[in-house]
Order: structure tokens, then sequence, then C-alpha cells
């Protein structure tokens, strides 16, 4: 079976996909659970330049840099599904 590839979300996309409360559940954890390992804690400072993706296993998952040291830095995002997460992810490996 072929593995579906990774996609760079534009912003309309990652609004399409998620629905408000997971849109809030994400922001929380990008601002409060991001770990940079250069400044060895939580991003102080948050995260800058980041860019979401839909992995190929049809996760959400947040490329970025340490606001503080510009050091690189990822986070799985769990979301948790509804009814539609799998339609509209299907409509976005589609477009």
């Amino acid at each position: 079976m072929p593995q579906n590839e990774e996609i760079e979300l534009a912003s309309t996309q990652f609004d399409n996909l998620l629905n408000n409360e997971q849109k809030e559940a994400f922001n929380y954890l990008l601002e409060h659970t991001v770990f940079c390992p250069n400044c060895r804690n939580i991003c102080p400072q948050g995260v800058v330049d980041h860019i979401t993706v839909l992995t190929d296993a049809d996760e959400i998952l947040m490329k970025g840099k340490c606001a503080k040291c510009g050091s690189g830095v990822t986070r799985l995002m769990l979301i948790e599904e509804d009814a539609g997460f799998k339609d509209r992810v299907k409509a976005i490996r589609n477009s």
C-alpha cells in the first residue's frame, strides 16, 4: 500500500481541517508544550516561523524555531478526530 505524502498546510487548509476546539488545543500546545533541545526547557518565549504539516499518517506536525534561541523545534499534535476529520483530510489530499 503506497504511503501518503507529507503536505505543508496552507493557513486555509489548516483552518478547514480543525474545528474550533481542536484549534484552541493546537494553540495551547504550541504556546505551552514545545520543548527546545538547546534551551533544555519548554520554549521560554514561544515558537516562531512555524509551519504545520499533515504527516503521511494524517497527523498534524508543527515545525518551527524557538523564539529565544532560534533552534529548530517540532511538536506532533495528537488531534482527537471528530466525525468529519477523515473526510477533511481526504479533501486536502485530493486537492
